[in-house]
């Protein structure tokens, strides 16, 4: 105890060279402090959009390719993957998630259509390689998984509920009112479904009933573009993606567009999935790509944020590191004489250290109380700053979102926000970080004190007496 309270008492006595050293060893911790933040966070927020972006894989049709294999119209069925393995794809043991939804466009003989008044419209001209019944009139769309709106609040379920069986949709309220429908009817719409038996492009018209589960007020944009009913978001029936991919008849495939993507555990796992689905069917006629372009582009000033603190940190700890050892042995060996007296007084060697240990110890502790508070403080601004210039030499444009797989993918609104590239980032000083700091601030202490102690203990005190006289 004795000695503790002594190299509290040293601190006061020997004030100008502890000043001197408690600032460097201040500036050197407040350093750390502001690379540690802002390197875990960066490394938290990049971990984060890597989980949720940076796997993503999406499976797209080769139309050249299909097209010169099968023909102008003939490749377009095989343009589509079918539901089936769209489903069997997502079961892969390299993916931690998948997206899918559906559409497809069907027409009614007795239903009229939101906006269709004044409306004429167009019918497919025959003789194009296509046989069978001529295509519907598609005035509706069949939506599968397009629940997002419903979760922003630009669509609100006003009756019944959402559709739990197979088979059950919901209409809009417009679409109920115009038909005079109501919860728990039962409405039928016509399907183009190819018939493969009877040729690649034989198209039948294929009656199929839904059940009303509910109707849901619709607040979106009507948009623009053509003008016909089926661009009408009041004409979308919603219901769930098992209601789209149930078979509809032995030997009909309805011609249903799957949008599905998909998300890799890890992204060396893409040669491996594209595998495995590939033996499950998919033909080659499709592209498996991952889209590691956009999360390089989100992410690309953070990274660069990172790497400069990375660089910043170990510049300071090792510049820091030499003044702190130079500056330690220099006040060690002024109190060389102070040192030799104790030691012929009959304090033993090891006291001593533990004295000078304790004094650094002591500094260590309020330069570290002191460095996280500024650290902390100067974080935020500092890491604002820094990502703006790192977001100004990117130079990037915000990258699409996750791109639909499947033919037409367009058409189909995204079931998720396309993330934006990160221009700022919320920095915070969290346990893990308190503990890299106090471990290194006490290396820092450790190694300035030891060279010092170590060349000063080394001598007798007799020798460092008649030195001094």
């Amino acid at each position: 105890m004795y000695i503790l309270t002594n190299a509290l008492k040293n601190l006061a006595r020997n004030k100008g060279r502890n000043i001197l050293v408690g600032l460097v060893l201040f500036a050197i911790i407040a350093a750390t402090v502001v690379g540690f933040v802002i390197n875990n966070t960066a490394s938290a927020v990049i971990d984060d959009f890597r989980t949720r972006f940076g796997s993503q894989v999406s499976i797209t049709p080769d139309m050249e390719v299909a097209r010169a294999r099968y023909g102008d119209l003939a490749y377009l069925p095989r343009a589509i993957i079918p539901p089936d393995q769209a489903l069997a794809f997502a079961e892969s043991r390299y993916l931690r998630g998948h997206i899918m939804t559906a559409l497809k466009s069907v027409g009614s003989d007795y239903l009229h259509a939101v906006g269709e008044a004044g409306f004429t419209p167009g019918y497919r001209i025959s003789g194009l390689g296509m046989e069978g019944d001529d295509p519907v009139i598609s005035r509706f769309r069949v939506m599968g998984n397009m629940w997002y709106e419903f979760e922003t609040g630009e669509r609100l379920l006003l009756e019944g509920q959402m559709p739990q069986a197979v088979g059950e949709a919901m209409i809009s309220h417009e679409l109920a009112e115009l038909n005079d429908l109501s919860v728990g009817d039962e409405i039928m719409m016509l399907h183009a479904a190819f018939m493969p038996e009877m040729g690649a492009m034989y198209l039948r018209n294929v009656p199929i009933t839904y059940t009303v589960s509910g109707i849901y007020l619709d607040m979106t944009e009507i948009g623009g573009g053509f003008p016909a009913p089926l661009n009408h978001r009041r004409n979308e029936m919603l219901t769930a993606i098992d209601t789209m991919t149930n078979p509809i008849g032995d030997g009909v495939r309805a011609f249903l567009i799957i949008s599905a993507t998909y998300y890799l555990r890890d992204p060396a796992y893409l040669p491996y999935f594209e595998a495995e689905i590939r033996e499950k069917g998919l033909a080659d006629t499709f592209r498996v790509s991952a889209d590691e372009a956009s999360f390089r582009a989100i992410v690309e000033p953070v990274e660069g944020l990172r790497s400069v603190f990375i660089t910043f940190v170990i510049i300071v700890l090792a510049l820091g590191s030499i003044i702190l050892v130079l500056l330690s042995w220099i006040a060690i060996r002024e109190r060389k004489y102070e040192i030799g007296v104790l030691r012929a007084m009959g304090m033993k060697k090891g006291k001593v250290v533990k004295g000078l240990l304790y004094e650094m110890g002591a500094l260590t502790v309020i330069c570290l109380a002191l460095g996280l508070v500024a650290g902390t403080a100067a974080s935020q601004p500092v890491a604002d700053n820094l990502l703006r210039q790192q977001v100004e030499i990117a130079g990037r444009t915000t990258p699409s979102g996750p791109q639909a797989a499947g033919l037409l993918h367009g058409m189909l609104p995204l079931p998720e926000d396309a993330p934006e590239p990160l221009s700022e980032i919320s920095v915070h000083l969290g346990a893990p970080v308190m503990v890299q700091i106090a471990t290194v601030s006490v290396l820092l202490a450790f190694v300035a004190s030891a060279v010092g102690i170590v060349n000063i203990t080394r001598y007798e005190p007799i020798k460092i007496l008649v030195e001094r006289n």
